[in-house]
């Protein structure tokens, strides 16, 4: 019998936000994946809270992204495929926003920055001392003429 795709797909986010402690913990564990570590030891070989460490891994499992036995935690080797794919996508999506210029627009008041546009093309009054259009193109020509004497 046929299935509706709205089962068949999941439209559950991942539950790490990038810069948080459970994307730090949850980095170190896909890592060093051979391995389990006690929350101390990995507050040990992070720059996590000691304190807030527990917490931490205890949401990690809550959210099914861990594994625990004997209150030491581990990537379960049958999800380091799927961990890693969302890991990727998540320092993908900072160093987008890392490397994107900054965005004058979401800055309250950019519009007054701008310069008012003018139909004769004469710079702006609150410009100052802007030459017209036509000035700048003669002295552009002026300079080429000059450099061609020059050669």
């Amino acid at each position: 019998m046929p299935v509706p795709v709205d089962e068949l797909t999941s439209d559950d986010r991942f539950p790490i936000k990038p810069d948080t402690n459970e994307y730090c913990a949850l980095s170190f564990l896909f890592a060093h994946r051979e391995y389990g570590f006690t929350p101390r030891e990995i507050a040990d070989r992070t720059a996590l809270n000691k304190t807030a460490i527990s917490s931490t891994m205890a949401r990690l499992f809550e959210y099914g992204l861990i594994e625990r036995a004997d209150n030491v935690y581990y990537v379960d080797p049958i999800r380091a495929s799927e961990l890693k794919r969302r890991l990727e996508s998540l320092d993908s999506l900072i160093h987008l926003f890392e490397s994107a210029p900054d965005d004058s627009y979401a800055e309250k008041g950019w519009e007054q920055e701008l310069p008012t546009f003018d139909p004769d093309e004469k710079a702006d009054a609150s410009e100052g001392k802007s030459e017209p259009v036509e000035a700048q193109a003669e002295a552009l020509i002026e300079d080429i003429v000059d450099c061609r004497r020059t050669e």
